[in-house]
């Protein structure tokens, strides 16, 4: 079952976000290139991609590492 988020959890997701606008990671990646962060054992690596090189959106998607790769092989 779906469990809404907090206020609290809401504020830290805003303040991460925040921070994260300052330091502008889209000026030194393309939305091409993954970052994988792994947490333990290589199937909970988990893959980022930093969005808006480009200009038009900023943002950061995020997948498990299985579901990317097929994507980005799929790209």
């Amino acid at each position: 079952m779906r469990q809404e988020a907090s206020l609290e959890q809401w504020k830290i997701l805003y303040e991460a976000a925040t921070r994260i606008k300052k330091f502008k990671p889209w000026e030194k990646f393309w939305d091409m290139d993954l970052i994988g962060i792994c947490n333990g054992d290589e199937e909970d690596t988990v893959f980022y991609s930093i969005i808006g090189r480009g200009g038009d959106c900023y943002g950061i998607a995020a997948g498990l590492a299985v579901l990317v790769l097929f994507l980005v092989l799929l790209y």
